[in-house]
């Protein structure tokens, strides 16, 4: 094989390489592969979350609990957006489910968390602040309705099925699984002399 030979077959080479590589970048393929990466971040906050409203609707029926959904709670003290409340002889849980995908950044005293995701991010208000805020308003609306010590909490409960959390234990929150196993501690089987049917009507009634 001649010098020229191999010349001539190294060009063939070298232009058969630089066109396929120009066909993949520019390639629809390709394209949509570049956009996913850096692509606007979904508002998604209620995806999944009727899992949750589920379990609560099961934990209720089999308890003789209560479920009130969803919650819009505005008062002088506070205001409430929470997916639901469970009313039980325990007391009120309220739970705010969030469906944000990708990786999420917060500490508890934090005033806004981060989101990545599609190579975006973005800052949302610390939900653990938010569910504070609807106890109290939730207490607020008991008060209001005159019926008195009655103890209210709130959850934040991840629904996002590829969800990561970069976030501390002690934060407070919960995945679906967690949520799902902490129904099922003893918390919710203490007797606090709650009158379900009353504090049901009344949050509903907001």
């Amino acid at each position: 094989m001649t010098p020229e030979l191999i010349i001539q077959i190294a060009a063939v080479v070298v232009v058969i390489v630089i066109f396929g590589v120009a066909v993949y970048l520019l390639s629809p393929a390709r394209k949509t592969e570049k956009a996913a990466k850096t692509g606007p971040i979904p508002d998604d906050e209620h995806e999944n979350a009727e899992a949750v409203l589920r379990q609560l609707r099961r934990y209720a029926a089999t308890n003789e609990f209560r479920v009130v959904e969803p919650v819009h709670i505005e008062n002088s003290k506070a205001s409430a957006d929470l997916d639901a409340l469970l009313v039980g002889w325990f007391g009120v849980l309220g739970v705010k489910c969030l469906g944000y995908g990708g990786t999420i950044y917060g500490q508890a005293s934090d005033a806004e968390w981060v989101q990545e995701m599609n190579g975006q991010r973005r800052t949302f208000a610390n939900p653990l602040k938010r569910a504070e805020q609807s106890a109290r308003a939730v207490r607020q609306a008991l008060f209001e309705a005159k019926i008195k010590n009655v103890p209210v909490e709130t959850v934040v409960v991840f629904t996002g099925k590829k969800t990561q959390l970069a976030l501390p234990r002690s934060c407070g929150h919960y995945t679906i699984e967690q949520f799902s196993t902490y129904l099922k501690s003893v918390h919710f089987e203490e007797d606090k002399k709650v009158e379900v049917e009353p504090v049901a009507a009344a949050l509903s009634a907001k």
